[in-house]
Parts: C-alpha cells; structure tokens; sequence
C-alpha cells in the first residue's frame, strides 16, 4: 500500500547558514534594512524555510517584517530580458513575523528567531524588511554596493541575497528620515547578517523525473530496463515497487550535484532552443506556400475577369437594343449613385485614415496599466517613497551570470579607465604650474 501512495516531499529538513558579512570591513549603520530573498530553481527543491536572521549593531526595539507574495507587481521589459518586480511601503502588504527588545551586539549577530517560518519555493522572491525604532541611526549595520558590482550580494546552489535598501527613519515605513528632511530611503545597500534556514527536496516520482539529474535519471532508467529481462532479478518485482525504491533514494545519491545539474538545464535549454528554431522554419515555409498559392491564383485572375468581362459587355449590348430609353434613364442614375458612392468611400477612407494615424502615432507608457504611484528612480529626491522596486536576476542562468560578469568587467574598465584620463589631467596641469613657476 505504501508503493502506492508515495510522498512527494521530504519529511524531513537540511539545516544551512547563509553567513553574510561586510566586504569593506567598515561598519555603516541606519535604522533598517530592507533586501530580497531568491529561492533558486536548480536542484530538486521543493521549498526553502527561513527560520532566523541574525544582525548586529545597537539593535534596541526590533522587528522583522516580509512581503505578501500576492502583493508583488511583475513587469517584463518588451524583450523578455529583464523582469521587474516592487512591492508598496505599507504595513498593509506586510507581515510581522517578529518583534522584541535587544540589548546591543556590535561585533556579534544577534540572532532573531520568527514566529512564522518564511516558506520560499524555487523561484520564488521575498523581501525581507528589518527596522529598529532605536533613536539615532546606528541601530542596524549594512553595507553599500558599489557600481560593477553584481547585483547578488551572496549566492550558494539553492538561495541568492540581492542587494536592497537601508532606511533612514526610526518609524517602520516610515517616510521622514531622522533629520526631518530629504529622502528615507537609501538605495544600493547591503544585508549583512546571517540567515538560518531549511532545505526540503523533492522525492521521486514519474512526474517529476525531468527535475532530476542525468545520473539519476540514467539509474532510473538502468532499474526499468533490467525489470523487463526476465533473467534478472529486477523482473520479479511491479512496477510500483521500483517506484517506491526510487522514491526513498535521495536526489544526490547517484552522484548528482550542481554542475551535473547545470548541464542538464544547458542540455534542456538547448533543446527547446532548437524545437523553437524547427517551429519557426515551419511557419516560414508554410508562410512561403501561401504566399506562392497567393501568387498563382492572382496570375489567373486576369483571364477570368476578362472573360467574364466579355460576356458582361455583350449583355449590356444586347439590353441596349431592346430599350433605348431605358437604359438611357439607368445610365444617368448609375452614373449618379456611383459618384454617391465614390464620395462616401473617400469620406471612409479618410476616417479610417485619420484613426489609423491616432493608434500608430499614440505612445503607450509603461505606467499606463499601472496604479498612481511611480518608480522609486522617479521619486528618488523626493521625501516619500511609495514602493520598493528590484529586479528579480535569473541566478539559475548560466548565460545571464556570463553576462552580468562581462557588465561588470567592462564598468571597471571604464572606471579605470576614467581613472587613468582624470591622474594624467591632474599631472599635465601640475608640470604646467611648475614651468610657470620656474619662469618667474
């Protein structure tokens, strides 16, 4: 009966840390941290728990707050490469998961265990939001982001930290800073903490097969086929008995890891790639066969009309002998609906014309669709801030990290380079002043 009735996830979870700390070694501190949290969809995962995070610095009354996932907005750029996603700064969109007074741990984290463990499937995002109500700004110790820098702030097989936002007011969402003027809100800042959580796969079944590695799948494949010889000992056993063996194997336990699992997903992107690129040589050759169809029968419609034109004429020539004056009367009316006729065509070509050059000419926004609160760069310089705005990075894309790492190659050129323009300036005006001065 178990055989039949198999899990589809773990019973049980592996506990991991996400230790992030600061890179430049200098301890800046505001009064809350605001970052987003990725689930990756590269092993067999069937959910992540965040059970803690844990911070440092003066600390005081704390609480921890994450974002409804209903609550988040999408937008795709128009070429599919990039995906934005913002959620409002309102408590309303939130959840408390902890609150409590600390006493201050400037050199050790603090751990802070939620009440709610935070449940993250792959590809999932939240944001997590720590503030303290601690007067002064020195609650909460963050770290900046530096431009060519990669938008992840830390990054394993099956979690990515991205870069977030510090907050400047002692009130939670609050959108008065602690000196009473200017902007609450910081952008390009960095978690530093740890994070405690929970790692639950998936179990075996046919329908998830595809999730598994290639060893795996090869050793599922090896079980089904030594089944249907009946010399083996395998052929002995239903179907429904391998399956529960291979429900209770592990996803690394034919010798998986992440980069069998990396190239299985290259392996998979490369295949839809090709079934996209047949599909599309599909449609262009069945477009090429209308089209010479098309053709053809254009080709033949000159004689028909001809034909049928010679016929009409003869009618008409023999309708004329019969009854003169009455074809004269016909031809005058005729003559005088068709010119009604050509002028409310004119009238309807030109209508269609005029609302035809309305649509074209017309520039949609990208906040058209949206509600009455705009980007955080439109509103950056200004006092309140209505949402916090990311954009959610594919971690589990090979092509985009080479991408990424190639931006942040060439911004660091570019600022060695400016570098280097900017020293040899400074240098030429310095030789400068100095042939002046041994001129006098």
């Amino acid at each position: 009966m178990a055989a039949l009735n198999r899990p589809t996830e773990a019973t049980y979870e592996i506990h991991e840390f996400a230790s992030v700390d600061t890179q430049d070694n200098e301890d800046h501190t505001f009064c809350g941290i605001m970052f987003p949290v990725k689930c990756k969809d590269l092993l067999p995962i069937d959910h992540l728990v965040i059970k803690s995070v844990a911070v440092r610095g003066c600390l005081g009354p704390m609480t921890v707050w994450v974002s409804n996932p209903e609550q988040h907005q999408r937008r795709t750029s128009s070429d599919a490469t990039s995906v934005q996603e913002r959620i409002r700064l309102d408590p309303k969109y939130w959840t408390k998961l902890y609150e409590k007074t600390h006493k201050a741990s400037r050199y050790e984290y603090k751990e802070l265990m939620l009440t709610s463990p935070i449940r993250l499937h792959p590809g999932e995002t939240r944001v997590i939001y720590i503030h303290s109500t601690l007067p002064g700004d020195e609650a909460i110790v963050y770290d900046n982001t530096y431009y060519g820098q990669s938008s992840k702030r830390y990054e394993d097989d099956k979690i990515a930290i991205l870069s977030g936002r510090a907050h400047v007011s002692n009130e939670v969402f609050g959108q008065e800073p602690i000196w009473g003027w200017g902007n609450a809100w910081r952008d390009r800042r960095e978690f530093v903490g740890r994070l405690n959580y929970g790692t639950v796969y998936k179990l075996w079944n046919p329908q998830v097969q595809p999730k598994f590695g290639s060893n795996f799948q090869d050793g599922a494949r090896a079980l089904f086929l030594c089944q249907r010889r009946w010399e083996s000992p395998w052929s002995m056993l239903p179907d429904e008995c391998i399956f529960y063996i291979l429900n209770m194997c592990r996803w690394d336990w034919f010798h998986d890891d992440a980069g069998t699992m990396r190239q299985r997903r290259k392996r998979e992107k490369t295949k839809l790639q090709e079934q996209k690129e047949q599909e599309q040589k599909q449609q262009e050759k069945r477009a090429l066969e209308a089209a010479v169809a098309g053709a053809a029968e254009d080709d033949e419609k000159p004689a028909s009309c001809h034909r049928r034109c010679k016929k009409a004429r003869a009618q008409a020539i023999m309708d004329s002998d019969d009854d003169d004056d009455d074809d004269g009367d016909y031809t005058e009316d005729d003559a005088k609906m068709s010119a009604v006729d050509a002028h409310d065509q004119e009238m309807e070509d030109t209508d269609d014309s005029e609302d035809g050059a309305g649509v074209v000419g017309e520039v949609f926004s990208e906040d058209d669709d949206d509600d009455d609160w705009s980007d955080d760069e439109d509103q950056y310089h200004r006092a309140n801030i209505e949402a916090f705005t990311y954009h959610d990075v594919d971690s589990d894309n090979e092509d985009s990290n080479e991408r990424e790492a190639a931006a942040i190659e060439s911004t660091r050129r570019e600022w060695i380079r400016r570098q280097f323009a900017r020293i040899h300036v400074l240098r030429a005006l310095a030789m400068e002043d100095d042939n002046v001065a041994a001129a006098f």
